[in-house]
């Protein structure tokens, strides 16, 4: 049983991914499986980043609003 990455390393492994598929040297079949894990890693940043927006939500009581970089926005 695989153990579940962290969202770091999961992104870490997505531009390994990336960078094998960008050097175009792997055969069609490792490109595809490769893309496949590269989607499942995708959705499992989605979810990380969700359920962090969430706890986030929590603390600040739902208030969340947006918000600018240096005054930008």
């Amino acid at each position: 049983m695989k153990k579940k990455l962290s969202y770091e390393e999961s992104v870490a492994r997505l531009e390994d991914i990336i960078t094998q598929l960008e050097q175009g040297q792997i055969p069609l079949e490792q490109s595809t499986t490769l893309f496949t894990e590269g989607i499942n890693l995708v959705k499992t940043c989605s979810q990380y980043l969700d359920q962090a927006e969430e706890k986030i939500k929590v603390l600040v009581g739902d208030k969340l609003e947006d918000f600018s970089i240096n005054g930008e926005g």
